[in-house]
């Protein structure tokens, strides 16, 4: 069984509509059979030297690919492989079998074509949206989530992606105006100091702020919501 030509127009375009935290898109798929191929395309980045900024925009474009899989009606299975002979792989999502949507899957593959939200709210209530092991959103306080994993490999950051792109596009579904903070990561002591204040259990990956505050020292971010090639 092979994808309809509809269905690979729908992932395709559901991945392109992800946004670019690096400084040029780094994923391309690939369609075969009921599966998705997501390669990692390396950038040569002073700003971002260990490719984390790469990694977390490959996982946007997972959680839209997840969705739009979903939408059409099958169980996304995501594989992230240890294959060391195609190093670049990132993760295959197979169509394993028929399994309808739900209501919040269907409204988040919908908000990947939704306008930025205009409302304040609170970081607690985009919890919920997050459906990726190994990562948990963490609100430090009313306005800001951190994202941590796990781990702190290559999976764990296109995991963090993902699950970052989730709450976005719950915060779009509820009207929400929110903003990736990604850069802050790059610097190993402040990444250390929020782990030690929060008192998080595992490794923080992005932050998620809600509404108009900055964190401290966050400045301007890298996100653009860019229209890549598949």
């Amino acid at each position: 069984m092979r994808w309809s030509a509809a269905e690979a127009a729908e992932i395709v375009e559901a991945a392109r509509k992800a946004p670019v935290y690096s400084a040029g898109k780094p994923w391309v798929l690939e369609l075969h059979n009921r599966s998705v191929y997501l390669y990692e395309v390396a950038h040569r980045s002073l700003h971002d030297p260990l490719g984390m900024d790469r990694l977390l925009t490959c996982g946007a474009a997972l959680e839209h690919i997840v969705l739009a899989v979903r939408s059409i009606g099958w169980h996304a299975k995501v594989v992230f492989p240890a294959d060391h002979a195609n190093p670049d792989l990132i993760a295959v999502v197979r169509a394993d079998r028929r399994q309808p949507p739900d209501e919040q899957e269907l409204n988040q593959h919908r908000a990947t074509l939704l306008a930025e939200g205009t409302r304040d709210g609170e970081a607690k209530d985009l919890v919920s949206a997050n459906h990726w092991a190994g990562t948990e959103l963490h609100p430090v306080d009313d306005d800001t989530l951190v994202v941590v994993t796990v781990g702190d490999r290559r999976p764990d950051h296109v995991r963090g992606g993902a699950a970052l792109q989730a709450a976005v596009l719950a915060a779009r579904v509820a009207g929400l105006r929110v903003r990736p903070v990604i850069h802050l990561m790059h610097r190993r002591e402040w990444r250390a100091g929020l782990i030690e204040r929060h008192e998080l259990a595992g490794y923080p990956q992005a932050l998620l702020v809600v509404g108009a505050k900055d964190p401290d020292g966050a400045g301007p971010t890298a996100a653009s919501a860019g229209a890549p090639r598949s």
